[in-house]
């Protein structure tokens, strides 16, 4: 594309890598929606934005016409849905480039602050996060608080105003001397005097420190200042030229003058550029001659280069399309991944940051840290209480052929004395202790409708002379016939409609069957094992 506007001759330029890291932000092409597919809801169109190195570029633009989201885009907050951006030579996120991070300060609408800590406390903790030493941070705190005018630093910032909750919210971001500064709104209700002194601080910024500072604002005023102006509405950039050349360019007394006339051709986009100049503005006709030969196209035509993308609707309606296409921006070098950068997973200073305001938070906050370590332990100990221990009192169903209708042994016994007879009813004692009822039936018929009507858990079936075949059983060792086999088996069947209590039971079975067993042996003054 080529084509003269004003005088000037705007030649081809072919886009780069090397072209977007000359300047602090270059945003191409960025669109952003919010919604679904049906019910888009469009916040950057197209828009192209750039802001060089060492200047102070206003933002300019009615509440809702996307500042905030692309400023939120630039810092890394949020990514867009096409185009790309570049920050201070690289693309924010990207590996290397910084962004986020200390290289940019960003001031957002909304405090981000801990109520709870003091201005000193606030400050200190974003220095360490930033990397600077005690040091520095207090001769740059001195600096601050005098500059914004706060109150006295050990104040909470939950009791200061919120006029003084942004002042420490943009102390916080000119503390560490970014590169790249981005203010949204920073001077929202501060006195006038105040306001001065702040634009006087930035732009001695701009002028020793070569920072760049991009800042958005709702009084057109005092944009004045800035160095360039980009005007946005409506997720479009309308025009980006220092407030002296658009002034002049529109003939126009103020800046909100120039806005206006802007905005209404941007709603006339695609009508004539003719009946634009005599209806809206023929006043300026003298001013602005290239609006009389404007043609009309159906689109609107971006310059190609890195200066100037953003020319104002009537410069680039003026600009004659030649058929030359400009080549797609190159991807990005990538930035080869050692191991190394594997393990960089936090900064010593990050981590310092950190926990010292954890603990700070913590000293702060003692009832809530109470409780926020007591709750888990009650609430582990009420559920161990109620739900959590072994069910108790279970019934079985005891069928003894051996004593029939006995589920313990009827008289007492020294557990010391090597007692041979009605073993069945000392099993079912050691069954007993482990907090089962056992309920006696004359067969096994019975006992098991009992479990099947759900009246029982279990059926524990002992056979007939159980004592006898179990005393030959360990006599006869390997050597035992199936008929002293069988008749030592107890024969168990569960109710299995619930796992966790026939596991449970199956547990307590083994484990009456092992006391049993090494009471036996005690008692004898046999190894416990020749009966296990």
């Amino acid at each position: 594309m080529s084509g003269t506007v004003g005088g000037r001759r705007l030649m081809p330029q072919q886009s780069t890598v090397w072209a977007r890291r000359q300047n602090a932000v270059a945003v191409r092409r960025a669109c952003k929606t919010y919604g679904t597919k049906s019910n888009k809801h469009i916040i950057l169109d197209s828009l192209n934005m750039t802001v060089p190195k060492g200047c102070i570029y206003g933002l300019l633009g009615a509440s809702g016409c996307g500042k905030t989201t692309l400023l939120s885009c630039i810092v890394g907050r949020r990514r867009l849905n096409s185009g790309e951006i570049w920050v201070l030579g690289g693309q924010p996120g990207s590996r290397g480039s910084g962004v986020p991070g200390p290289r940019v300060g960003y001031m957002p609408q909304e405090n981000a602050l801990y109520g709870e800590f003091t201005i000193r406390e606030t400050l200190k903790y974003f220095g360490w996060v930033a990397g600077m030493n005690n040091e520095e941070i207090k001769t740059k705190m001195d600096f601050l608080l005098d500059l914004l005018q706060l109150p006295f630093p050990d104040r909470a910032v939950k009791n200061l105003s919120g006029g003084q909750q942004r002042r420490v919210s943009m102390a916080a971001t000119f503390l560490h001397d970014p590169e790249l500064l981005i203010l949204d709104e920073p001077t929202v209700g501060v006195d006038p005097v105040l306001r001065q002194r702040i634009w006087d601080y930035l732009v001695e910024l701009v002028a020793n420190k070569t920072t760049t500072i991009i800042i958005t604002t709702h009084y057109i005023d005092e944009t004045k200042q800035a160095t360039t102006i980009g005007l946005m509405r409506g997720g479009k950039m309308l025009a980006e030229e220092s407030p002296d050349e658009l002034l002049q360019r529109y003939n126009s007394d103020s800046l909100e003058d120039a806005f206006l006339k802007l905005s209404i051709l941007q709603n006339r986009g695609k009508r004539r550029r003719s009946s634009i100049t005599s209806n809206i503005i023929a006043a300026n006709a003298a001013a602005i001659p290239e609006l009389q030969d404007v043609q009309d196209f159906e689109t609107q035509s971006e310059i190609s280069g890195e200066f100037g993308d953003n020319m104002s609707l009537a410069n680039k309606s003026a600009i004659q399309d030649t058929g030359t296409v400009v080549d797609p921006v190159p991807p990005e070098d990538e930035v080869e991944i050692t191991w190394k950068d594997h393990l960089k997973i936090i900064t010593p200073h990050h981590m310092k940051a950190l926990i010292w305001k954890n603990l700070l938070w913590m000293s702060r906050n003692f009832g809530v840290m109470m409780f926020t370590v007591a709750m888990p332990i009650l609430q582990t100990t009420f559920f161990c209480l109620s739900i959590g221990h072994d069910p108790i009192g279970l019934k079985l169903a005891v069928v003894n052929n051996e004593l029939p209708g006995v589920v313990s042994c009827p008289y007492g016994y020294n557990t010391s004395d090597c007692y041979m007879n009605d073993l069945s009813c000392r099993y079912l004692d050691h069954l007993a202790a482990r907090k089962h009822h056992l309920v006696s039936y004359e067969n096994y018929d019975e006992a098991w409708y009992a479990v099947k009507k759900g009246w029982a858990w279990g059926v524990v079936d002992i056979p007939s002379n159980f004592s006898d075949f179990l005393i030959q059983r360990i006599e006869d060792g390997r050597f035992a016939d199936d008929i002293a086999l069988n008749g030592s088996d107890i024969d168990i069947q569960l109710d299995m409609s619930n796992q966790q209590i026939a596991a449970m039971l199956s547990r307590d079975f083994y484990l009456a069957l092992e006391d049993f067993s090494t009471e036996m042996a005690e008692s004898c003054n046999v190894s416990a094992k020749l009966l296990s």
